[in-house]
């Protein structure tokens, strides 16, 4: 074993052991004091990581949204999710997980600094974790751990650096890679991860060697189990976000997983794949067909100006909420209240 692999091994031990014991609530509040940016962000760097992100946005975002679906496979994280009661339903996994695609359209936009709207957003964002890590500690259920921070962590970027192939990620450089990165370490550390088990914390080789550790020991354990309750959460992620995405299937989108976290794309070794529809055998292979084509610049350039629109449109007419969820209940705000 060489010496990244080691690294990797030791980083997911301690997560699970030292990190699953230690509350993200506990190190928010130690460093509430600190306003300030950590001393290793570099403005530069971090911008890059922002431009990165808008190269390849709908390959991004397709990974954002598997991320999520196997975060949910976490027991710790869907007993606190479920406990809050915001994502149990299609409508209430609707404007949450919106509201995340909005913060994170922030966190990729805006200017870093103090007083902010990216600052702002991470502010609510925590804020946001912190009530419902301490209104579950008071139901008797776990409070958010570092270890719960963490995988969520990997939920908004470790499907990039592992499988960015399968998601059509080409022509990048170990530069871009290092800016992401540093982008979600910065990220991670303010929203409350503690520097020893943050995902990002490392070179471009020991974040993937952490990555691919916590696929094999972690999330194919968990998303192969399929709990009850994750496929009843992800059920109402899917049919939520479909309103922004009117591909999304739950059927495709597990088959699809499971085939990523085994980094293998064999339908005919996969039993869950037999049990599609014909509707939903084709929706498989068109969003396989999608993501190979981005191979080409003007195939990417296409998509991500789809992806544009799609979030331009559910932010000012989201003309399929109206249809699924009515009128009232189709438009979501962050950072300000609307009456």
């Amino acid at each position: 074993m060489d010496e990244v692999e080691e690294k990797a091994k030791l980083y997911v031990e301690n997560l699970l052991t030292e990190g699953a014991k230690s509350s993200c609530d506990d190190y928010t509040k130690s460093s509430e004091e600190h306003e300030d940016l950590p001393s290793y962000y570099d403005e530069e760097l971090f911008k890059k990581g922002q431009s990165f992100y808008h190269k390849h946005i709908f390959s991004f975002m397709g990974a954002k949204f598997m991320g999520l679906l196997t975060v949910l496979a976490i027991p710790t994280i869907v007993k606190i999710l479920i406990h809050t009661r915001m994502s149990g339903s299609d409508l209430t996994a609707y404007k949450r997980y919106i509201a995340t695609i909005f913060h994170m359209t922030v966190w990729y936009e805006a200017d870093f600094k103090p007083g902010s709207k990216l600052w702002k957003s991470i502010a609510q964002v925590k804020g946001l974790h912190n009530s419902a890590s301490n209104n579950s500690c008071k139901a008797g259920i776990n409070r958010i751990s570092q270890k719960d921070m963490a995988l969520t962590q990997f939920g908004f970027m470790g499907y990039q650096l592992t499988r960015e192939k399968h998601f059509g990620i080409h022509n990048t450089s170990e530069e871009e890679w290092r800016a992401y990165i540093h982008l979600w370490r910065v990220i991670g550390h303010l929203l409350g991860i503690e520097d020893r088990f943050n995902l990002c914390t490392g070179t471009v080789q020991e974040v993937q060697a952490k990555c691919e550790k916590l696929i094999e020991k972690v999330f194919l354990p968990c998303v192969k189990r399929k709990d009850a309750e994750f496929t009843e959460m992800s059920r109402h992620l899917v049919n939520g976000l479909w309103v922004f995405s009117p591909i999304l299937n739950f059927n495709v989108a597990y088959c699809s997983l499971v085939m990523m976290l085994q980094d293998k794309f064999d339908p005919k070794n996969f039993e869950e794949y037999h049990k599609l529809t014909r509707w939903e055998t084709f929706l498989f292979y068109l969003t396989g067909f999608v993501f190979f084509s981005l191979k080409w610049t003007i195939s990417r350039w296409y998509h991500n100006h789809t992806r544009y629109r799609d979030l331009w449109l559910i932010r000012n007419f989201p003309f399929l909420a109206y249809y699924k969820f009515g009128f009232k209940n189709s438009h979501v705000y962050i950072l300000k209240k609307v009456s």
